[in-house]
């Protein structure tokens, strides 16, 4: 599958998803499975609720797969000082294992228009992780927001130092390609987007449409599917 110019193998595919498994009624199993079907497909990453984080690294250990460490998922509306200890115990967790943190930000300080408060909330966090030599995105629950709002939260994220804009928590509504077009046109080109929270719709055409709309990071619950949809029906599919 080539879309934009950009060569999607299958491998090449599964190396930017980041397989979700942030259900409240997941099992030790459940982690477990999830963890070999990543391995199996070569996924970016892990991403649990902080609970099973443990667990997770544990069992990717020596994959170079990370463990996605959330914080104040899924509502974002924990005070600054929660999100920032959440953050330190969650990479006390990794010790020094691949990880990236995913956290939710305050979305009713963004619309309050409180640029200032929005903006050091994302980047106490980034702090942490670029602390301890990690990645942290954040997740700015699009669905709820206007497109302005989506804009200043992208300029916000930035300006904190993040390096990924992340669309949903997949609790808050579902994202739009448009949100995906505005998100990338709204960071630089060292900036990811990453796309998650695919609702009812078809997983695979989905990823196509955010991929070729700008979406450089994909997290779902439903990974194995989309790559084995994909091999089978668009492998060959070419979007200029």
């Amino acid at each position: 599958m080539k879309i934009k110019g950009v060569e999607y193998t299958k491998e090449k595919l599964a190396s930017i998803v980041d397989y979700a498994v942030l259900d409240p009624d997941t099992t030790e199993s459940k982690i477990k499975e999830v963890c070999q079907l990543a391995k199996k497909y070569g996924f970016k990453g892990v991403h649990p609720n902080p609970y099973w984080a443990s667990l997770v690294a544990d069992e990717l250990e020596g994959t170079g797969i990370e463990t996605g460490l959330v914080v104040s998922f899924p509502f974002g509306a924990n005070p600054t000082t929660f999100k920032v200890h959440e953050a330190k115990e969650l990479v006390k967790i990794l010790n020094k294992r691949p990880g990236c943190i995913d956290m939710v930000t305050n979305i009713g300080r963004l619309k309050d228009k409180e640029y200032d408060l929005y903006t050091n909330d994302i980047a106490e966090v980034v702090k942490v992780g670029h602390e301890a030599g990690i990645e942290v995105k954040a997740i700015l629950e699009v669905a709820m927001l206007t497109d302005d709002e989506v804009k200043a939260a992208c300029e916000c994220a930035v300006k904190a130092g993040v390096d990924f804009v992340k669309t949903s928590t997949g609790r808050g509504g579902n994202p739009t390609i448009k949100h995906v077009k505005i998100m990338r046109s709204s960071v630089p080109s060292n900036v990811g987007v990453k796309f998650s929270g695919y609702g009812n719709y078809n997983p695979a055409q989905l990823t196509i449409m955010a991929l070729a709309a700008g979406a450089t990071r994909l997290g779902t619950r439903r990974a194995p599917e989309i790559i084995d949809e994909i091999e089978a029906y668009f492998k060959d599919l070419v979007v200029e």
